[in-house]
């Protein structure tokens, strides 16, 4: 029997409506509509996230599709867009920095003409320079400024390499018959020799290629068997040369002219361990060879006079010392001397001389073999004092006027090296001093009046070599009369140029025959005036502290 479906009771509940309602009242969105929304939103996102990842090849399309104004080249476009930027920011970048580049150095020339003479130990202005043009083009490129700095640096050197050429050029040079070749050395205590020519003085030295290291024992003997390359240079007489030593002061008994000259040894008047020995020969000299070397010397300061000297000091502070002494409140710099020397203008060098109202003694200098008696005093000196010729240096004739003093200093040069000093003093006196004009020695307590005649010797430095303080001595002020002395240095090493007459250097540039004041320093030195021109006041040479060979 077929079972009937019963329907079941009604409970309440509202029947759903229909999704796809026809009501046109009803407020709900029709299902296709939805979709389509779902769709756009989706593509949008999409588009977005697209943009956000591919923004640079699109922006570079795009630019690329309107025409850029500085397009790239066929080779730039398949490059990185990083090395793209890179290359056209260092094209740009190399005009820009050869500019600067250019004008920073003209700068530069001008400010080191204006402190050349300011300071001698002033900075290099290449990392000032390089500071100015540190501009980083790409950041996190350290590769390339690198390259920058090279650059810049290789330039800078090269604008100095020729700035020194034009001013070497440009430098009025010395005559040719200074244009000798001298040799200066410094003490044999295996220091280098160094050679140069006069016009060479200041220009910048050429550094030597380096060679390959060898073994210490093979180098020895292959300099055993080879003389050096700057031995070589040097002519026959000079590489053939043998220094002679001379340690002592040996006095004895002479006649000379008839006359009887025996040596007394002056004692010291205070307690000494000291080996400084002063000797004194009465009547060394005759009165008519006294008044010969008077006369020549007036003869030659009176003509050489006629212009006025240059002045040279050894320092700044001795200069503004000696200005102070004569009461004159100059403020002095550097640019007062003459380039390369210790030398002051022309123009100063009148001021400071009427400022210190000429105060200073004179001396005249010949060499031996240049007069008749030069061969006389050497045979002399040898008899009497154990001096030899081979070992004495230049005559120098001296004069002290009314007023005049030389204060306390020594000989050699204390705490020196060099064992080519001066071991031996002979001082003749060739007029007598009315009042004044003593030769003292203070350590020693000796003291010597001077008179016609009298020659006095004593030794500077000990039997091995060593400058005595003991030996420091005093040119007492004339208070009355002239002082007339002569005087001749032996040295304790002997050397080539010794006792030859050397060819003047070229700076500071001089009229001819123009005379010179040096002033030593002031507590020990005073101030000389010379009828020539020595080294000393050249920078160059004080700085290597050369000497003649």
């Amino acid at each position: 029997m077929a079972r009937k479906r019963i329907p079941k009771r009604q409970t309440g509940i509202q029947p759903r409506v229909p999704v796809h309602s026809t009501d046109t009242g009803s407020d709900s969105i029709p299902a296709p509509v939805t979709s389509s929304i779902r769709i756009i939103l989706l593509i949008l996102i999409g588009l977005g996230i697209c943009a956000f990842l591919f923004y640079p090849d699109i922006t570079r399309l795009v630019s690329s599709l309107q025409g850029d104004a500085n397009p790239t080249t066929k080779e730039q476009r398949g490059q990185p867009v990083d090395q793209h930027r890179r290359d056209q920011q260092f094209d740009s970048d190399e005009e820009s920095f050869a500019g600067r580049r250019h004008d920073d150095l003209m700068m530069t020339e001008e400010e080191d003409d204006e402190i050349e003479v300011e300071d001698f130990d002033e900075e290099p202005v290449e990392n000032d320079q390089i500071g100015d043009l540190k501009e980083e083009p790409i950041k996190h490129n350290p590769e390339f400024e690198r390259e920058q700095e090279r650059r810049l640096k290789d330039e800078v050197k090269r604008k100095e390499r020729e700035k020194m050429s034009e001013r070497d050029s440009s430098r009025k040079t010395a005559p040719e018959d200074e244009k000798k070749f001298i040799k200066f050395t410094k003490d044999e205590a295996g220091v280098k020799t160094l050679d140069i020519k006069m016009e060479d003085m200041t220009k910048e030295p050429v550094k030597k290629k380096s060679k390959e290291a060898k073994p210490k024992t093979e180098q020895k003997k292959q300099e055993e068997k080879t003389p050096s390359q700057d031995n070589q240079d040097l002519p026959k007489e000079v590489r053939d040369f043998k220094a002679r030593i001379l340690s002592t002061v040996t006095a004895k008994k002479i006649f000379a002219d008839g006359r009887r000259i025996p040596p007394v040894e002056l004692l010291p008047q205070k307690p000494t361990n000291s080996s400084v020995r002063v000797f004194l020969f009465e009547e060394f000299l005759s009165k008519d060879e006294c008044d010969g070397l008077m006369k020549a010397h007036d003869k030659h300061v009176q003509d050489a006079a006629k212009q006025d000297p240059i002045l040279c000091f050894d320092s700044i502070g001795t200069l503004k010392k000696h200005l102070k002494e004569a009461k004159k409140n100059i403020r002095v710099t550097p640019n007062v001397f003459t380039h390369g020397t210790k030398c002051v203008n022309a123009t100063f060098s009148r001021q400071i001389a009427d400022f210190i109202h000429r105060n200073w003694s004179y001396s005249t200098a010949f060499y031996p073999g240049e007069s008749k008696f030069s061969t006389i005093f050497a045979n002399r000196v040898k008899a009497a004092m154990g001096l030899d010729q081979e070992n004495g240096g230049k005559f120098q004739l001296t004069s002290y006027p009314k007023g005049k003093a030389y204060k306390s200093h020594t000989d050699c040069v204390e705490g020196g090296e060099d064992k080519r000093d001066r071991v031996a003093t002979v001082l003749v006196y060739l007029q007598d001093v009315e009042e004044g004009g003593e030769t003292r020695f203070p350590e020693l307590g000796i003291w010597v009046k001077p008179r016609k005649g009298r020659a006095l010797v004593w030794n500077n430095m000990s039997p091995d070599g060593d400058c005595e303080r003991h030996s420091i001595h005093t040119a007492s002020r004339v208070d009355k009369g002239n002082k007339y002395i002569l005087i001749r240095w032996y040295y304790y090493k002997s050397f080539y140029s010794l006792g030859k007459r050397p060819p003047e250097p070229p700076l500071p540039q001089r009229e001819a025959g123009q005379p010179r004041v040096s002033c030593d320093e002031f507590e020990y030195g005073s101030c000389r005036w010379y009828d020539e021109w020595s080294y000393e006041h050249m920078l160059e040479y004080e700085r290597q502290k050369m000497t003649l060979i």
